[in-house]
């Protein structure tokens, strides 16, 4: 297996697909044959871009309802018919792209410049984490070990793998008290994401270390909560949505966001789905003309999840899907709503509503640009608060992104009927093992069954 030419093609389009804002940054003039940190980290963000907001995201909105699939690969997936090979590019994009680029980033400037560090153990736990709870057991702590005609590495259980996330996170904020003169070099316009803005990416380690344990709600419910909640605290979420960690796209053909690039190359094979826009529609959510288009009746529709013919009904809005929509990773709202939830399950009712009421307002203001105070009187003012209440307006705002697809496997909310359809009519619990792992590294952990839950799914 040609391992190291996957990577440094994948590494090289990560780095072309941005390169009108790459070649801001010159190489290292004392190392010519290195790329330079700005060079490197650049590219670790636009290759997790790549990861977290591409085909992986359409996939799992799909199972989870949000989009209907309607033509070519994307009918197919709608019935629950998604094999080894359909999962062999997400696989590379992340092992092969984001966690290579990271690791790449650590190994070479790690040691010298912990802001750097801090920024390349975040983007890699979040990429990992992805791995994980798609996959369930996967590679990590031999994961790039692999040499060219010899691909034998062991596969970490996910126990190993959120204890891994957590402790990186820790390692990335302790790299964040550092001064910058402890650093050799510091970074700036190469972080497309927060501009070096450490605070921020403080922010963000601390909310996705809470989203890991909060992912352990069913393994320790309790325990997972007081730890989210931990994590929030210390959390600085003063900026409110103006921290929020997003994908960032250019207006040049070979960096669009890929949601409008999908549409516009492939128009057909993905509708809005009937769920998502009928649960939007019942509350005249004033984020719906963002979220998708009018349909060909003039109002919004979406396509049932057995029909994957109707195309004649809403695409994807333009607040996620023209050239440049910004597409968000790990927001102030996702955190409001990770505090609702980590309340509820302590029994701290009017925490968990305030909490889910700031979460629903800071969507609106984040999507829209203001609160609808109808809106806001109907939904974002409640005294007492469901579980299904909490996960079905987190399903909503968190639009494009994976965690609702793990929310709906960890919660069971929003209620989902599965495609009639389907073979088997049952919404897939995981992703497939990759067909290069099944074939190629005789350690891989091989699971093709879809209705195989992952250890935190229980």
């Amino acid at each position: 297996m040609k391992r190291l030419t996957i990577i440094l093609t994948i590494v090289f389009i990560a780095i072309t697909s941005c390169q009108d804002k790459l070649d801001e940054y010159a190489m290292n003039p004392n190392a010519p044959a290195v790329a330079s940190a700005p060079l490197l980290l650049s590219a670790t963000e636009v290759s997790t871009f790549a990861a977290q907001t591409g085909d992986i995201a359409r996939v799992t909105s799909l199972f989870d309802q949000h989009v209907a699939g309607t033509n070519f690969q994307y009918a197919t997936y709608a019935r629950y018919i998604y094999n080894e090979g359909d999962v062999l590019n997400n696989w590379q994009t992340i092992y092969a792209g984001a966690l290579i680029n990271a690791k790449t980033l650590l190994d070479t400037y790690g040691a010298g410049s912990p802001y750097y560090d801090g920024i390349g153990k975040i983007l890699y736990a979040i990429n990992l984490g992805t791995a994980t709870d798609l996959w369930g057991d996967v590679p990590d702590t031999d994961g790039f070990n692999g040499k060219e005609g010899s691909y034998s590495v062991k596969y970490d259980t996910q126990e190993q793998i959120i204890a891994r996330i957590q402790t990186m996170l820790d390692e990335a904020i302790a790299d964040f008290a550092k001064t910058p003169s402890d650093n050799l070099f510091v970074p700036a316009n190469d972080d497309i994401i927060f501009g070096g803005n450490i605070l921020f990416w403080k922010r963000a380690a601390y909310i996705v270390k809470a989203r890991y344990a909060n992912r352990l709600s069913q393994i320790d419910p309790a325990g997972s909560a007081n730890q989210a909640l931990t994590f929030l605290a210390a959390a600085d979420l003063t900026a409110k949505e103006t921290g929020d960690m997003k994908a960032l796209f250019f207006n040049v053909n070979t960096n669009f966001n890929q949601w409008a690039a999908f549409q516009s190359n492939r128009g057909g094979y993905i509708q809005m789905g009937e769920v998502f826009i009928n649960l939007m529609k019942a509350g005249n959510d004033p984020r719906l003309p963002f979220f998708a288009t009018k349909d060909a009746a003039g109002g919004y529709s979406g396509t049932p999840v057995n029909d994957q013919v109707t195309v004649s009904t809403s695409k994807f809005g333009p607040g996620i899907a023209s050239n440049t929509s910004p597409l968000p990773m790990v927001t102030y709202s996702e955190a409001k709503f990770i505090e609702a939830e980590a309340n509820l399950r302590l029994g701290n009712a009017g925490a968990a509503a305030a909490a889910y009421n700031e979460a629903i307002k800071a969507s609106l203001r984040s999507v829209t640009g203001a609160e609808d105070p109808t809106f806001v009187a109907n939904f974002a003012s409640a005294t007492s608060v469901t579980l299904q209440q909490i996960i079905t307006q987190k399903y909503i705002a968190l639009f494009t992104q994976i965690e609702p697809y793990n929310d709906w496997r960890r919660t069971g909310f929003p209620v989902l009927v599965p495609n009639s359809n389907g073979q088997p009519p049952q919404i897939p619990l995981r992703f497939p093992t990759s067909i290069d792992e099944r074939l190629y590294n005789p350690q891989a952990v091989v699971t093709n069954d879809l209705s195989v839950p992952v250890w935190w799914d229980k």
